[in-house]
């Protein structure tokens, strides 16, 4: 399967309460290699743990993007180990490192290859895909507001916000445990389709419908789509940290 280029834009701002800015990102969209990471953890743990996530998915991934040899279940394969891979790497680290004891990250990643998508994710940030105008998300939050919801307890988040239930409790992270459940998923791509990768200093400020509005048009600027859920997450309140990548197969 030949590599899928993609158009990219990406925007991180440390938003306007937090002092320090603990995503990291990557996006190569000549090697269709794209990875976000919202790290978490006391001092400097968040920020350490989201770029040591990132750079292990992008030393993974890299190489065999560029064999350019592997076929849909191998490419599905592959994204699950490059997490699986990460999450070594984070608690490596921390072992020899014990003032970053505790840290660990979120992960949403994907690869482009001939008309697909494969991704994987662990934690609260999110992939979505915007085709003719409607938005579908591809990952399902691994968070205590998410698992409340999907056993019933609550209707909606609102719901689970005004019963006390945070919504920056994860139930799956990188670096915290020796093995960890990583979800995976593919898709077929088509012409127009825009692929946003986000943290939740996004999607736990602007609601979908908002997210959708901003990214509806297929023909759309993707740095100024990129900028502008930048703003209106800041214009928000910018609790959190905000880091964006959008993405959309070229057709050159």
């Amino acid at each position: 399967m030949a590599i899928q280029t993609m158009d990219v834009a990406v925007r991180t701002h440390v938003g306007l309460v937090r002092s320090r800015n603990q995503d990291w990102l990557h996006a190569d969209g000549d090697l269709g290699v794209l990875v976000l990471a919202d790290g978490m953890g006391g001092h400097r743990g968040g920020e350490v743990a989201s770029h040591i996530a990132v750079q292990a998915v992008i030393d993974a991934l890299l190489p065999a993007q560029r064999e350019d040899k592997a076929d849909d279940m191998e490419s599905l394969m592959r994204v699950g180990e490059a997490a699986e891979f990460a999450n070594r790497a984070l608690l490596e680290k921390s072992t020899r490192h014990p003032e970053l004891k505790g840290m660990g990250t979120t992960v949403v990643l994907a690869i482009f290859r001939e008309g697909r998508i494969f991704y994987a994710h662990v934690g609260d940030s999110r992939l979505y895909r915007v085709r003719y105008g409607r938005m579908r998300r591809l990952t399902r939050d691994h968070s205590l507001i998410q698992q409340v919801i999907d056993d019933g307890v609550f209707l909606n988040r609102h719901e689970a916000r005004e019963g006390g239930v945070r919504d920056n409790i994860l139930t799956r992270s990188l670096g915290m445990e020796l093995q960890t459940e990583v979800d995976v998923g593919d898709a077929v791509l088509e012409a127009g389709d825009t692929y946003l990768f986000c943290s939740d200093g996004l999607h736990n400020l602007i609601p979908d419908n908002i997210i959708a509005q901003i990214l509806r048009d297929p023909q759309g600027n993707l740095e100024e789509q990129a900028q502008a859920l930048t703003d209106a997450a800041l214009e928000a309140g910018g609790k959190d940290n905000i880091s964006i990548i959008l993405a959309r197969p070229r057709t050159d």
